[in-house]
């Protein structure tokens, strides 16, 4: 906490107990005007006090995030279900960024061209901590457990996350209408209204929190916005990490109307397993095809 307003409330305490003193060592020999004083300082004093606590608690950000990263894993673990048998592996459509988009420069030798990328269930977060970006799209056909690998993802990535570190929080977009809010305002009106321990601190502390890039957004459900294309317009112009998950075809559609493709976001594809299909691999496999360096 802040060692300036900590100060300021043991003064603020000290003030209040110098004024009980008085009021008691003067309520005695009828001295009304120093009672009175006394009471005065005493209640200024206390009140001084708890509103620099507060103010302390409300707008110490590190503890914002921590409170922020507890909160969330709270709210995601009751809606946990059982983890699905599902693989996911790079997708073949025509909606994802190149490899070298992707990877970046600097990373192997040569030119990237091809990326591949597949794992088990519980291997996205494996794969967003190895992408040099961290960014992810997750597609899939209806009901093959998008927002139950976007819970599951979230809730591995706060069970690894050191102090500090950004604090993924899950955000059903059905309810954000780009056409009206940006999506940094939208997020951090979300925080605030599905944590209302956030709306105590007061309206700045969530918008803080996504303004100094403390949130990784896992963005569930772009097939659910009213108006999909500005939205992936929007997505699409992020450098922060982030998560977007979207039903296949839908996503192919958006990116095909849009003309934009999102940032340098990996996209992979969910499938179930077939009956009898074996187990999910148990690990993330992350394979790069390179033109030899011309150096």
């Amino acid at each position: 906490m802040n060692l300036r307003r900590w100060r300021l409330a043991v003064v603020a305490f000290a003030v209040s107990v110098i004024g009980v003193l008085i009021w008691l060592t003067t309520r005695d020999v009828g001295d009304e005007l120093a009672g009175g004083t006394g009471v005065v300082l005493a209640v200024a004093g206390l009140v001084a006090g708890l509103l620099s606590l507060r103010a302390t608690a409300v707008r110490d950000p590190d503890q914002a995030l921590e409170d922020l990263a507890r909160l969330v894993a709270e709210r995601w673990q009751t809606e946990a279900g059982a983890q699905r048998d599902a693989r996911w592996a790079s997708t073949g459509r025509p909606v994802a960024p190149s490899a070298a988009e992707v990877i970046g420069t600097g990373v192997v030798a040569g030119r990237p061209i091809r990326l591949k990328l597949h794992g088990g269930a519980a291997d996205l977060a494996k794969a967003l901590r190895a992408l040099p970006a961290h960014q992810l799209v997750v597609l899939g056909e209806p009901g093959c457990g998008k927002t139950s690998a976007a819970i599951e993802l979230t809730l591995r990535l706060l069970a690894q996350r050191e102090p500090g570190d950004l604090v993924p929080v899950l955000f059903p977009l059905a309810s954000w209408d780009p056409r009206k809010h940006d999506l940094d305002t939208w997020m951090a009106r979300r925080i605030s209204a599905d944590h209302p321990v956030f709306r105590g601190r007061g309206k700045r502390v969530a918008r803080e929190l996504v303004d100094r890039g403390l949130v990784l957004p896992v963005l569930d459900s772009l097939d659910g916005v009213t108006s999909k294309v500005d939205a992936v317009r929007t997505i699409a112009g992020m450098t922060r990490p982030m998560v977007l998950t979207c039903r296949a075809d839908d996503y192919e559609e958006i990116i095909r109307e849009s003309g934009v493709l999102v940032g340098r976001a990996a996209v992979v594809e969910l499938t179930r397993f077939p009956v009898g299909g074996g187990e999910a691999p148990s690990e993330v496999h992350i394979g790069l095809v390179a033109r030899e360096s011309l150096l």
